[in-house]
This record gives structure tokens, C-alpha cells and sequence, in this order.
């Protein structure tokens, strides 16, 4: 593993050779009283209550944790965490790493978007245990027992019940660097959620190319409310402070979403210098804060504003900039990034100290494949976002979907991904192989990560989806390319909920599009001229005839765990006519 990293990062990495207990249990032991994590709890005090917890009061969490565990089941056995983002999540992760167990980090079925995907993670991954919260106990042992088989026997641990003085009946155990440290559910936008194996390796390998890449030093301090369930939050907000030994500062998605302003504030309290973010949080933070309640606010400490997990927007980031840099916020902190649970989160991104990079590529040409630049402000030009280079020890490589074969510059391709950092395989899956085992050009173990994408200027633009090209009339259409010009329709149109997919008819395949409004909106726009705008813009930029065009009220569009578009899902919904009950035409005329 050492041989791909630089001497700085190898640097890092050894923290990690006895895995991240053992790197958490040293950070506590070089400075117990340092803090470790603050947790801001809105849901049980509107103004937020605080709980700071030192690296030494965690490590005594996480060896009670350990302890109880060990009394119920066995090393390799799956935990499964039900909490929410809090202190006793952490306990929950860490102790189950300190057992020599395999956490899989989940939710309560109360805080699920879609609890049907529940009940089969826990299927597949078939727990010994169940860590939950007191208040979430009967739900879980609900949903336990509709599972069946072994997982309805799994122990019931309430984590905010643990009790100190099981720390003193842990016994350590040793950790095999190749070994599973967890099991990451994918957040499913185009198939069913799989386990994804990461190893110990994978963690120490990520955290390293974190620290590298983000400029991470001892006066980082970490600012976030990604959810731990989800691959970005629970490495980069989660794992890597804990690691590295820097402070976090937490908070819930929820309570982000209720009041944005909430965690606004915290980067000037605690002079936080690194977030991640997906795009639609700064569409949230621009639209649901008025310039008269961002009085006071302080982001001059911002470093690093990673944004990933869904497609990074030029315009997201530019009205942040014009809504924040009055109160210190650099242009230059935005840091587009893509990854996947499969790589173990990044694969590429900029510097901590770069310019984002904002190009025009000729929608029609890429539309056939190729990459053809144009001035960004041509009416056929997608303007793209540039999402760094390859991070410090990975290799990307774009193939032609077709042959397999790696692809000619200067055209769009499937993203191929090799390194320390890629997983070993899904979690008892006989077809592993097909995600993770790739050849090419001789060399094995490639993954496959189903995104479409190509270089340009060193830097790595994201197309879409393989999975999400519309095809009309023998053209391809990437799906996301629709939903864009939808979006700048006008003010109605909820941003970052429109989903555009294929239909099959009897004669050819068509485009539909299904467009989430603004609440205000439902109520008061003509939805007869809106959807004849929407058919227009369609027209006129993509040439195409939409088949359909559906408007639905707020939090119809299904979506993953990280806000990404599950179309497939939408469209079959759309299909067998789930949808016809959320459309405004038919709210209106009930009522």
C-alpha cells in the first residue's frame, strides 16, 4: 500500500496500521482532555443543546460499547446503528470496531425517507445486534421482527443506556488490516442497495488522500451535518477527524434543513475550516436565509467546502459566493469533488487552494460522445464544473462503453477506478465481480462506477449516468442535461427536483419529465402555461418532444440517502400510475 503514497501520506497512513480503533485509542491516550466531538442537539432544544465530548471521554464510550457488545455476540458479527447523528452513533461505530464486529451504519425507521428500503438492508446483512436510542426501540424491534429469520432474533442495545462500567469488560482485539471494518450500504439511485465491504486498508488509504488533498493540519476543525448513514458523512465527518485527531462539530440533517442558519453560524463559533456539502445545500442556504439574518455571520475560516454526491452546479456555486463573501467566504473554498461508497467516498477533486473550474462544452457533440469546448455563454453550451484530478494514489481511466476499451481524448466514456481506496466487493454478492473486477489492458480489479465522464484541462467532468441516457428518435440525451433546462423555466420550479427518463410507447421510446413546484407556487402558477414553457425549452434546447410533462407537489421525486435522483425509481412509479395522486392538477381539483 505504501509503495503508491508520498512520504506525507505514508506518514498518515501509519496512524492507521492497526486500524482506526487503535488510531482512535492513541489520539486519547496522547491527549485525553482534547476535544474530540461537539454534537448540537435541536430536537430536544430549539436553540440547539450542546454536548462536547474530549478524545478520552469517547474512547470510555466506545470500550463500554465494546464491552456490551462482546457479551452478545461474537468478532465478525454485523451491529446494525439505528440512531441519529449524536454522540451515541459515534459510540455505537468506534465500539463495534474496538469488539472486532462490522457496524452497518443505518437510521431509525422514523428518520427513513423511504422505509421500505429498510427491512432488506437488514436482511442482507443480518445483525447479531441492533443499536438504537430508547425513544426508537419499539419501531426497531417492529421492523426486526416483519424481517424474520435471524435478524428477528438480533439483541436490542440502547446505546443511550450504556452504561460506563461496561468499559472495564471489553477485552481488546486485534485488527487485520485486509480485513471488513464495515459495511456501507449504497444509497441505490439505480438498483438495490448493496453492502459494500471496507476494509481497514480502504480506511487508512482514504483518510490519507483526505489529509492530502484538503489541505487537513492541526488547526482544522470540522463542521458538518451529513448524516453518518451515508458514505460522505460517516467518512469524511466521522472517520477522518477521529483519525487524524482534529475536532468535529456536528449537527443533524435535519435540523440543518429546519434552519440552515443554524449551521452557518457554527463555522464562526468554532472557526470551522472544513465542510462537505452535497450541491443542493447551497441552493438551501441562499434560498431559506434573507440577507437581513446573515448579519453577524463570520466564514473567513472556511478553507475547504467540499461539494459531492450529486451533480456540482456552477450557478449553486457562484449565488453562495455572492450571498457569503460579504461575510468572509472565499470563492476559492469551493471544492467540487466526485466519488462513491464503492471507492471508499473521493476519488478525484481540486486543492483545498484552487479555483474551481467552470467550462462550456457543445451539448450537441456531447450528446454523440465527444468533447467539444465552447464559450460558456453559447445557448448550446452545458457548462460543467471541473471535479479535480485523481487523488494521490488512485488511477481513472474513461472506456468506451461499447468495446470496453479505453477512450480516444476528447471523448465521453464510462469511469473506470483502480487503487488503494476501491472496496473489495458487496457483502455476500456472487455478482461482485461485475462492479469490481473489471480488465483492462491487462490489468485486473478495476471498478466500474457506472458514471460517464472525460478530462479536460487535468480535470475530471462528469456526464451523468450510463444508466439515465434518454434516447429519442436514435439520439442520446443525458438525462440530467433535460433537467437543467427544466430548471431554469422559472421560479416555480423546485431546483434539483425534476426528474427526466425514458417511457416506451408502441411505436418508439419518449422523454417525460416529472417537476416538483414550489409550494407557493402550487397554488398560484398556471400550470397549463408552465407546462407548456417546460415542452419549449425542452424543444428548443435538446430538440425533442416531451411525451409527458408531470407536476408534482413537494416530496414526490423519490431520492438516495445523499439527495441524488432515483429515476428509475420515478419512472416506475410514473409507469404504474403512483404518481397521479401527487400531481398539483389533481390536489387542485380535489380541493
Amino acid at each position: 500500500m505504501h509503495d503508491i503514497l508520498t512520504p506525507a501520506l505514508r506518514d498518515e497512513v501509519s496512524t492507521l496500521e492497526r486500524g482506526l480503533a487503535a488510531a482512535v485509542r492513541q489520539r486519547a491516550a496522547e491527549r485525553p482532555d482534547a476535544l474530540a466531538m461537539a454534537f448540537l442537539d435541536h430536537e430536544t432544544d430549539w436553540a440547539g443543546r450542546t454536548t462536547r465530548l474530549s478524545r478520552g471521554e469517547l474512547d470510555t464510550r466506545a470500550r463500554a460499547m465494546a464491552g456490551l457488545l462482546q457479551r452478545l455476540a461474537s468478532p465478525g458479527d454485523r451491529v446494525a446503528i439505528l440512531c441519529p447523528n449524536g454522540p451515541e452513533y459515534v459510540a455505537a461505530f468506534l465500539g463495534s470496531l474496538y469488539a472486532g464486529m462490522l457496524p452497518v451504519p443505518l437510521l431509525p425507521p422514523e428518520l427513513q425517507r423511504r422505509t421500505e428500503r429498510l427491512a432488506p438492508t437488514l436482511e442482507d446483512c443480518t445483525p447479531a445486534v441492533a443499536v438504537t436510542l430508547a425513544r426508537y426501540a419499539d419501531s426497531v424491534k417492529t421492523v426486526l421482527s416483519a424481517v424474520g429469520g435471524s435478524a428477528s432474533g438480533a439483541h436490542v442495545v440502547l446505546a443511550d443506556q450504556v452504561r460506563d462500567a461496561h468499559a472495564d469488560a471489553w477485552t481488546p482485539v486485534e485488527t487485520d488490516l485486509s480485513g471488513t471494518a464495515y459495511l456501507q450500504y449504497t444509497s441505490g439511485s439505480t438498483r438495490k442497495p448493496g453492502g459494500v465491504e471496507v476494509t481497514h486498508r480502504n480506511i487508512a488509504v482514504s483518510v490519507a488522500q483526505h489529509v492530502d488533498r484538503q489541505r487537513v493540519d492541526e488547526r482544522s476543525t470540522i463542521v458538518s451535518w451529513l448524516p453518518f448513514f451515508h458514505d460522505m458523512g460517516l467518512v469524511f465527518a466521522l472517520i477522518m477527524p477521529l483519525a487524524v485527531g482534529v475536532p468535529a462539530v456536528q449537527m443533524t440533517p435535519h435540523a440543518f434543513i429546519q434552519q440552515p442558519l443554524r449551521w452557518l453560524r457554527l463555522f464562526g463559533e468554532y472557526r470551522g475550516t472544513h465542510t462537505m456539502i452535497p450541491n443542493f445545500g447551497l441552493d438551501v442556504c441562499v434560498d431559506a436565509v434573507p440577507a437581513a439574518e446573515r448579519v453577524g455571520l463570520d466564514l473567513s475560516s472556511v478553507r475547504y467546502f467540499g461539494n459531492a454526491s450529486e451533480p456540482v452546479r456552477a450557478h449553486s456555486m457562484e449565488r453562495f459566493t455572492e450571498a457569503y463573501e460579504p461575510h468572509g467566504f472565499r470563492h476559492t473554498a469551493h471544492s467540487p469533488c466526485w466519488g462513491l461508497a464503492e471507492a471508499t467516498l473521493i476519488v478525484t477533486g481540486i486543492s483545498a487552494e484552487d479555483e474551481p473550474l467552470v467550462t462550456g462544452f457543445d451539448r450537441e457533440a456531447m450528446t454523440a460522445g465527444r468533447v467539444e469546448v465552447c464559450a460558456a455563454t453559447d445557448p448550446g453550451a452545458r457548462r460543467l464544473v471541473g471535479c479535480g484530478p485523481a487523488f494521490q494514489g488512485q488511477d481513472v481511466r474513461v472506456v468506451d462503453p461499447a468495446t470496453g476499451l479505453r477512450a480516444p481524448a476528447g471523448e465521453v466514456g464510462e469511469l473506470l477506478v483502480r487503487g488503494g481506496n476501491v472496496c473489495r466487493a458487496y457483502w455476500r454478492r456472487a455478482d461482485s465481480d461485475q462492479t469490481f473486477g473489471r480488465r483492462l489492458e491487462g490489468t485486473a480489479d478495476w471498478l466500474c462506477t457506472g458514471d460517464l465522464g472525460f478530462f479536460h484541462d487535468g480535470e475530471l467532468f462528469i456526464a451523468g449516468r450510463a444508466k439515465d441516457i434518454v434516447i429519442v428518435d436514435g439520439r442520446n440525451h443525458h438525462a440530467i442535461d433535460i433537467e437543467v433546462t427544466v430548471e431554469q423555466v422559472g421560479p416555480a420550479v423546485r431546483r434539483g427536483h425534476v426528474a427526466a427518463f425514458p417511457v416506451e410507447t408502441d411505436e418508439r421510446e419518449l422523454a417525460v419529465v416529472v417537476v416538483e413546484l414550489r409550494p407557493e407556487a402550487e397554488t398560484t402558477v398556471d400550470l397549463g402555461e408552465l407546462r407548456t414553457a417546460i415542452r419549449a425549452a425542452v424543444a428548443e434546447a435538446h430538440d425533442i418532444e416531451l411525451h409527458d410533462v408531470a407536476l408534482v407537489t413537494r416530496g414526490t421525486i423519490p431520492k438516495t440517502s445523499s439527495g441524488k435522483l432515483r429515476r428509475r425509481i420515478c419512472r416506475d412509479m410514473y409507469s404504474d400510475g403512483e404518481l397521479a395522486a401527487q400531481t398539483v392538477a389533481a390536489d387542485r381539483t380535489a380541493s
